[in-house]
């Protein structure tokens, strides 16, 4: 089977193929030839370029592996989802039993709230290979996501029993698993400390272990694991901060105050729910998706995509948010537009939450491109809200939060330009996350009707929400409201101390 396999790729490496890229005239080659050049682009970072190849050479040999392979690396990487969902359907038309076109496509219905469709894949999937860990890692995250916990925890637990060094099983299954057995515990101690893991995936075991450290009590151990941890994660991610810090300070003189835009009469409101991560996010979004008119959008990339759109179409190339100066009345209406057309399936109940944190940013462009919008930015006490952020793993962005004096910058800066809102109009509501956990009906109560929504008796029952979840809070909105986590840094004050000093507080 192996021979033949090999004369078959053999075949197809000599097969001409027509390519076309930007610049360069049509030309004839061998495929083999063809899936070389893709490479090298890749491994030069020309990835938009490697892509072109790739998507003519699965059109033309859509029996390749190594094209799609890529195609859905680069769209899943761009977090261009709708793509990548487009890319794995015209896959499994030709290659019905392609493990990673089931995978990708069952990550694009995820993040468009399918889940249902996505765990069907999965599943699909996991018929073809029983045993493969990867593809059971990813049925754990969509069961997570959708509230059944138990059955997601069974999944990692077979992820990490087939592949014990699969660290993404370890870390989903954190919050999960409880007090770690102590021969488990050991064994991802072990795997911590071991050289042969890349610093990041030794990152992901550190902050499970902290988990079970803290299950059991143990605070002192769980800060030096998270601390581990952090400075592992701090020293792989891209991440300038005083760029980040600049970014911020520079975007009030750019909104100096709010604009008089007429609110006109668009049918859907979109709300947005910002701040900085762990100050109650997804607990808001919880609590108003829970109102029967109201869908949950989650984290959407929309706005960004939509001002990305109109910033090309002007052929202004100037970083946020610089380009601010430069636009019309028709730019910001513009921005809107697009924005209310790649939200389109969310606006049938009439409101839509946009749960993106770094909006909070960009209030001065929603309020010019969306003056329907409702904002609210989640606040919580700086030292509960700060130890929230470092002690949590993110797999992906939010990068300031491994570092306390950088959190701490972060914090400065985000309070300064939140107070910059708030001082030049007064259609932002605050919600305190101490306040909301404190009195909830009568904040839920405020926050229902900041949004123009008729009250509904649901908002107050939010833990039973049935949605899927996707944020790091999947686990704890499915619960009660309680006041668990308010002034639970001072568990680790003396270990926090330098960040209680440089905050003066």
């Amino acid at each position: 089977m192996a021979r033949t396999n090999n004369r078959k790729n053999q075949n197809k490496a000599l097969k001409p193929v027509n390519l076309s890229l930007p610049g360069q005239p049509p030309r004839t080659l061998p495929a083999g030839e063809a899936l070389q050049q893709m490479k090298h682009l890749q491994h030069s970072g020309q990835t938009a370029a490697a892509a072109a190849i790739a998507r003519q050479l699965s059109t033309q040999l859509p029996g390749l592996d190594e094209p799609w392979l890529l195609l859905f690396g680069v769209l899943h990487n761009a977090a261009n989802y709708p793509a990548l969902g487009q890319e794995a359907e015209r896959c499994l038309q030709h290659k019905t039993r392609f493990i990673p076109a089931l995978i990708s496509l069952s990550v694009a219905k995820r993040m468009a709230q399918h889940h249902d469709q996505a765990l069907a894949l999965i599943d699909k999937a996991l018929k073809l290979e029983p045993a493969n860990a990867e593809i059971l890692n990813h049925r754990g995250v969509v069961l997570k996501e959708m509230g059944r916990l138990d059955d997601a925890l069974q999944a990692f637990n077979r992820c990490a029993a087939l592949a014990p060094a699969n660290v993404n099983a370890i870390w989903n299954r954190a919050d999960l698993a409880g007090v770690l057995d102590e021969a488990e515990y050991q064994r991802c101690a072990a795997l911590a400390d071991n050289p042969a893991l890349n610093a990041g995936q030794r990152a992901m075991v550190f902050y499970a272990l902290a988990q079970s450290d803290e299950k059991a009590g143990d605070y002192s151990r769980q800060f030096e694991h998270i601390r581990r941890g952090a400075a592992l994660k701090r020293s792989v991610v891209a991440y300038d901060h005083q760029a980040e810090l600049s970014q911020i300070n520079r975007v009030a003189g750019f909104y100096p105050a709010a604009a008089a835009a007429p609110v006109t009469g668009h049918q859907a409101v979109p709300v947005f729910i910002c701040g900085l991560p762990r100050s109650g996010t997804t607990l808001c979004e919880q609590i108003l998706s829970s109102h029967p008119a109201v869908t949950a959008g989650d984290e959407l990339n929309d706005l960004p995509l939509a001002a990305a759109r109109v910033l090309q179409q002007k052929g202004l190339r100037k970083p946020f948010p610089d380009w601010a100066a430069d636009m019309t009345a028709a730019d910001w209406q513009a921005i809107g537009d697009q924005y209310r057309q790649s939200t389109g399936a969310l606006q049938s109940g009439g409101w839509f939450t946009d749960k993106n944190l770094q909006n909070y940013k960009a209030v001065g462009l929603i309020r010019r491109a969306l003056p329907e919008a409702r904002i609210i930015i989640c606040r919580r006490e700086p030292m509960d809200n700060l130890w929230g952020c470092y002690r949590q793993y993110f797999a992906e962005g939010m990068n300031f939060t491994y570092d306390l004096d950088e959190l701490a910058d972060i914090w400065q800066a985000s309070d300064r330009l939140i107070r910059h809102w708030q001082a030049t109009e007064n259609d932002i509501f605050i919600l305190h996350y101490e306040q909301l956990t404190q009195d909830p009906e009568t904040i839920i109560r405020q926050l229902v009707s900041f949004c123009g929504l008729p009250w509904d008796d649901a908002c107050l029952n939010f833990h039973t929400n049935q949605r899927a979840v996707r944020t790091l809070s999947a686990t704890q909105v499915r619960k009660p409201m309680s006041r668990e986590r308010v002034a639970q840094w001072q568990r680790y004050q003396q270990q926090l101390a330098p960040l209680q000093q440089k905050l003066g507080l």
